[in-house]
């Protein structure tokens, strides 16, 4: 626990972007074990959200490595994140 709030760790680009991500993945699987019995859109609608922000992050971390299919990751945030807006608007 004290690699986390070391200054090292934090001068790493990528390490806070896996911690955030690992965060979000935790959260949703909550929520998704929280409502899997019931039919709620919103539940619905705030995963998509959730897995919208993930696919975003990972472009920025893939962008930030200067990989090239980081437009791809951009391109599914934006379906994503449609998509749970779409949702959460119905």
């Amino acid at each position: 626990m004290r690699s986390f709030l070391r200054k090292e760790f934090w001068d790493d680009r990528n390490k806070p972007i896996l911690f955030i991500q690992w965060v979000l993945i935790i959260f949703a699987i909550i929520l998704y074990f929280q409502t899997y019995d019931r039919i709620d859109y919103i539940y619905s609608g705030i995963l998509r959200l959730i897995a919208g922000i993930i696919i975003l992050i990972t472009g920025i971390e893939n962008y930030i490595v200067k990989k090239r299919d980081y437009i791809f990751w951009f391109i599914l945030t934006i379906m994503f994140c449609g998509m749970g807006i779409d949702i959460l608007m119905n």
